[in-house]
């Protein structure tokens, strides 16, 4: 009476419990593809080594028969094929010559169970990428991770109604609950490029001494990324094998001091902003000084007097330091950050660092000066990369963008990233006149060993040395006119020693094999007639008197002469100028407007190095920066008051000794 009656309902659970069983029906994990629809990570099946205890009537012999075979030892497979278990786990995903020789063993109570195994292709290719899965098929690194609840799908499941044998009751409970199988994933990468740029860093590691190196190939009107390659690298079908520091993403992950790199940023920021133009006058008497503190010239004996053109072809750090004051803190901080550094790309790879740019307060005059070449400040490859992109593409910064689309089964669901505009930082004609001052750079500059004969590229070299030690980061990142496009091409090489360390020496040529590899893998053909590099306008322009004009007519009647023009102040008079009227100076060089003579005081110009010139040359130079100077004697300079790279005031007087 109790059981069937007042307790049924229990003992009814409770026998339905026993009969029915649930089996977990695994989904398969979507592919991902590059950019022309090669597979770069698939999912094979593969044999799982299972033992049931209560089946082994040997245990001791079929643990020593199994011991040599497995990645576990004597004991741990003893005592796993001893235990209460109905069925237990020896060894999952197999190899299938590991699988045939345990299978011939024909050993009693050992059987094998089928699973789903990632399988990488190519190998090593594209692994800092991908990244990789473990044995359960989680992603535990690169997109596999990033993109793991897209990849992996849903399991299953299967409900079974069974007697006590264990076997299928007809007619009985069968349900199934159908899962869904891991959307497949389409790339950026271009598999051919991606192994280009793999193949060059392997080659630079059989010429140089360094730690591991980066490439990025981007597309700047887009965002895509074509390549990115790291060393040392990993095989992610094995990656247990590798170091944690093989697995790891330096082009995302690692930051950098970027070095003469980031004057391409000072340059492009200094052009919007006006306080600068390709033919304005500076002076590099191979130091400056800042605060007290000297900075020097790579080059021990300096460029002397040079043109903003020149300075970038130079790499001159006491002209990009001038530059770079001429805008105050506030102003290149925001530039700075505009392009985008000091924050995530949104590239969506895991742990994607945000590189170290000082709090606005603690940044004082010598951070501003040593950030315009580039050190002080650390940036992740894929910021820079990101960020010379924009100068690239008529100055709109775009989010780097690594998948494509994700394919759902249903192309109405399917998710695609589209292109992202994430911000315009610079103006178009600022883009362009930044890539063409880049383009001498590479043509009779600093970068000369990127060139290549018939293809228009602009660029520069970087080379940051670390802190209290022999050892350098040395960097090259280029623009290429490719057809319809620019791709944007970084290099990187991280902690180089010995004699041969300049970025001009080892990124450089790096980057022009894998340039030229691309040029020709994309049957981009080379034009020997297009002319490459900046052409200088040496005309000279007389600056007029603006004193008592009103900024807008004074502005005006200056550009209409073929000067560049900067406003300072809110006035509407103009009561200071700089240079001076009736100084002859280059054709578009800039003529500062102050609305306040005070505002003009508080400017700090360089000082020139004087000595060895004669004196109308003295005087014009002098005039030209807006400096002061007395003449005593005649003949050359042989000594001046104040020394050279020192920054002083307009007003202050500058005695030259001439003999």
């Amino acid at each position: 009476m109790w059981i069937q009656v007042i307790n049924s309902a229990e003992y009814k659970h409770k026998a339905l419990s026993q009969r029915v069983k649930e089996f977990v029906i695994d989904s398969e994990r979507g592919m991902i593809y590059d950019n022309t629809g090669r597979k770069i990570a698939v999912s094979l099946p593969a044999k799982t080594v299972v033992a049931l205890p209560d089946n082994i009537i040997n245990p001791q012999k079929t643990a020593s028969e199994l011991d040599p075979l497995l990645d576990i030892n004597y004991n741990t497979i003893y005592r796993r094929i001893t235990s209460d278990a109905a069925a237990i786990f020896l060894q999952r995903k197999i190899e299938d010559e590991l699988y045939q020789k345990i299978e011939a063993k024909n050993l009693k109570g050992i059987t094998f169970t089928e699973e789903s195994k990632r399988y990488y292709p190519e190998g090593e290719l594209a692994s800092h990428i991908l990244g990789f899965t473990g044995i359960d098929n989680n992603g535990l690194n690169g997109l596999e991770l990033s993109y793991n609840n897209q990849l992996s799908g849903k399991a299953g499941k299967m409900i079974v109604e069974r007697d006590a044998e264990g076997k299928t009751i007809p007619n009985g409970i069968r349900e199934t609950v159908p899962g869904r199988d891991g959307y497949n994933i389409y790339l950026t990468i271009d598999e051919v490029i991606q192994y280009m740029a793999e193949k060059e860093l392997e080659n630079a590691e059989e010429k140089f001494d360094f730690s591991g190196g980066s490439i990025i190939v981007m597309d700047s009107s887009n965002g895509d990324i074509l390549a990115m390659a790291n060393t040392p690298t990993f095989n992610p079908n094995e990656f247990g094998k590798y170091p944690d520091r093989n697995w790891r993403n330096r082009a995302i992950n690692d930051v950098f001091e970027p070095g003469s790199t980031f004057k391409i940023i000072t340059a492009a920021s200094a052009l919007e902003e006006g306080v600068i133009t390709e033919n304005d006058i500076l002076t590099d008497p191979a130091h400056i000084y800042v605060a007290g503190e000297e900075i020097n010239c790579w080059s021990r004996y300096g460029h002397g007097k040079q043109s903003f053109a020149e300075v970038i072809k130079n790499s001159c750090n006491p002209g990009f330091v001038e530059v770079g004051l001429k805008m105050n803190k506030e102003t290149f901080y925001s530039y700075i950050k505009a392009f985008g550094f000091g924050e995530q790309t949104g590239i969506r790879l895991p742990a994607e660092a945000r590189g170290i740019i000082p709090e606005y307060e603690r940044i004082g005059l010598i951070e501003l000066a040593t950030f315009t070449f580039g050190h002080g400040l650390s940036v992740t490859p894929i910021q820079l990369a990101a960020a010379i992109s924009a100068v690239a593409n008529d100055g709109k910064l775009m989010r780097p963008r690594l998948v494509k689309k994700v394919d759902t089964g249903n192309s109405s669901e399917n998710i695609i990233n589209d292109p992202e505009v994430v911000r315009q930082v610079i103006s178009k004609s600022t883009a362009d006149k930044t890539k063409e001052l880049l383009k001498q750079v590479v043509e009779t500059g600093t970068g000369t060993q990127a060139a290549i004969e018939g293809y228009q590229i602009g660029g520069k070299t970087g080379t940051a040395k670390h802190y209290n030690e022999d050892i350098y980061d040395s960097s090259f990142i280029g623009i290429v006119e490719a057809a319809e496009r620019d791709l944007v091409i970084l290099t990187i090489l991280y902690d180089i020693k010995g004699e041969t360390y300049y970025g001009s020496q080892t990124a450089a040529p790096v980057f022009r094999n894998l340039t030229s590899n691309i040029l020709n893998y994309l049957n981009v053909k080379p034009d020997t007639s297009k002319k490459n590099g900046y052409e200088t306008n040496e005309t000279e322009l007389e600056v007029p008197n603006l004193i008592g004009k009103s900024f807008l007519k004074a502005e005006s009647d200056l550009r209409d002469q073929g000067f560049n023009v900067k406003l300072i102040g809110d006035g509407e008079l103009v009561r200071a100028q700089l240079p001076d009227p009736e100084t002859l100076t280059n054709y578009n060089s800039t003529v500062w407007l102050f609305s306040n003579e005070q505002f003009k005081e508080e400017l700090l110009l360089a000082v020139p190095d004087f000595r060895g010139m004669e004196a109308a040359a003295a005087v014009k130079l002098a005039k030209q920066k807006g400096l002061n100077v007395v003449l005593d004697g005649s003949g050359k300079v042989i000594g001046q008051s104040v020394y050279p790279g020192k920054r002083i005031k307009s007003s202050k007087k500058i005695n030259l000794k001439l003999r």
